[in-house]
């Protein structure tokens, strides 16, 4: 006997989807464009969403966004499902390794999230909390992951503007597109005090089986400490890191 599918909360899953997926608020025509629902389905649907707390509206956009609490779903099931769990012998070595704090990042939109650290002995280290969020396009794990869907990101992230943080933040559209083409194509990333000027990182992407971004894992620490030279020696630390990542999630 076929079970019967709930339609109407198959068609809530999508719309939150969609709304997981994308840099920027998503009004109903476009939603009902994209998933071929009438508006006044998907309209009755966010409204509920809405209510749960699993989306928000946009006040100045009028459009709808994931909400937080689905965020703290996923950090749960993140937790239970062992990312994690399973990074915690590879950010265990790279902080022995390098010295340096130790930072294991998802996408939040068009945000870094800091899904777990380790934090640097050193008496002067990088600041940041597990948690917390940074811009994509200005630290090094943020970079891996912008690097990394670069296609689907570009509009949004430019649209949204390249905030200057430091004299040394990338702010100019072709500087980025250049940036994001060298990330590609040597595998890691570095930030060179582009967020806060007197910081400095290395990060390098955790990839699944089929080469789909998952995560990011990187280092930051004093620009006076990470210099040119050093940060040479660590890359293929912080690479070897994230592929051993890499390689136990198969």
């Amino acid at each position: 006997m076929t079970e019967r599918v709930d339609t109407t909360l198959v068609k809530g899953l999508a719309l939150l989807e969609e709304l997981a997926g994308s840099p920027r608020a998503l009004g109903v025509t476009e939603l009902g464009a994209r998933l071929e629902m009438n508006k006044s389905s998907v309209h009755r649907l966010m409204q509920t969403l809405c209510r749960t707390g699993f989306a928000v509206q946009d006040a100045e956009r009028g459009g709808y966004r994931a909400g937080l609490k689905l965020w703290r779903l996923g950090c749960q099931v993140m937790d239970q499902n062992g990312l994690r769990h399973l990074a915690e012998g590879a950010m265990d070595r790279l902080v022995r390794l390098s010295g340096e704090s130790v930072h294991l990042s998802m996408r939040e939109g068009l945000r870094t999230l800091y899904v777990d650290k380790r934090e640097s002995d050193q008496p002067v280290r990088a600041y940041s909390e597990r948690g917390g969020t940074a811009p994509l396009h200005c630290v090094a794990t943020g970079k891996v992951l912008l690097a990394h869907d670069y296609s689907a990101l570009r509009d949004g992230i430019l649209a949204a503007g390249l905030e200057r943080f430091s004299d040394r933040t990338i702010t100019d559209a072709a500087a980025l597109d250049r940036e994001m083409a060298a990330i590609r194509a040597q595998g890691y990333a570095i930030n060179r005090g582009e967020y806060r000027a007197d910081v400095a990182g290395i990060a390098a992407p955790i990839l699944a089986s089929n080469a789909t971004m998952i995560a990011a894992i990187g280092i930051s620490g004093p620009l006076s400490r990470l210099t040119e030279e050093r940060m040479r020696a660590l890359v293929p630390v912080v690479i070897e890191a994230a592929r051993s990542i890499s390689h136990i999630l198969g």
